[in-house]
């Protein structure tokens, strides 16, 4: 069984289904009872079954955006989620696109990203201040991307050409912003970091691709990615790419100021 099929199961099983009703003492009912409570407010039940159907949704929708990539026919195997990025994982990977330079938005200095993000930016403390600041416009409350040279412990990355990409973004304004490829031949875990979900991909390069606004993948951003860790840190989702372990990941995280 499938993490998505566990989900709906779960889910089914929360549910409360209403019996079939007796419509006679259904209407006798209605007709003795106290004005109704103002429109637009849920019964405890009802508002638990709506939240339930809509995260229902939000998992279907997010294990379907990424059918329509090109090369990518064969069923979902597994999917993994956090609020702003969903991993799919299947027995068939695309063909690699052409190797081409990280567009990462715009370049900017640290303060100037700052007075335009809807966010505080997240900075590993051990590191010191960002080689690199760019900022990118298309998501709500914008992305912030740093990148930092090579150094002992975090050598320099075939994919990024860097020792360390952090992005960060509003993941409860954009649920779906990023998608991520992977094979059978990459491991997938879930740490918890300081009580925060998330996911550690390693094992094998896989593919990393944002959506368009109208869940449309967008080819031009579809790249090879090295080993990730994904996580969420309150409304942001923290993303940290480069050829180092687990564990130095983690401990980089962890660091986040």
């Amino acid at each position: 069984m499938t993490e998505l099929e566990r989900t709906l199961s779960r889910l089914g099983e929360e549910l409360d289904w209403p019996p079939t009703p007796d419509l006679a003492s259904s209407l006798r009912a209605r007709l003795s009872a106290p004005p109704a409570r103002r429109p637009g407010l849920l019964p405890a039940a009802g508002l638990r079954s709506s939240l339930a159907l809509a995260l229902v949704a939000l998992l279907l929708l997010a294990g379907t955006a990424l059918a329509a990539l090109p090369g990518v026919r064969d069923a979902v195997l597994e999917l993994f989620g956090l609020q702003g990025a969903a991993v799919e994982r299947r027995a068939t990977l695309p063909t690699p696109p052409p190797e081409r330079p990280l567009d990462l938005g715009t370049h900017a200095t640290l303060a100037g990203a700052r007075a335009s993000l809807g966010f505080e930016p997240l900075l590993p403390a051990e590191l010191g201040p960002p080689d690199g600041v760019y900022v990118r416009r298309g998501v709500p409350g914008a992305e912030l991307s740093l990148t930092y040279r090579s150094r002992p412990g975090m050598p320099r990355a075939g994919t990024t050409r860097v020792g360390l990409l952090v992005t960060e973004f509003r993941g409860d304004l954009a649920p779906e912003y990023l998608g991520k490829v992977v094979g059978l031949s990459a491991t997938v875990e879930r740490p918890r970091i300081d009580g925060g979900r998330a996911l550690w991909i390693e094992g094998a390069p896989h593919f990393f691709l944002y959506r368009d606004p109208d869940g449309n993948v967008a080819e031009s951003q579809m790249r090879l990615a090295q080993d990730v860790l994904l996580l969420e840190r309150d409304r942001l989702l923290v993303r940290l790419e480069g050829a180092f372990g687990r564990d130095r990941a983690i401990a980089l995280a962890r660091s986040l100021r």
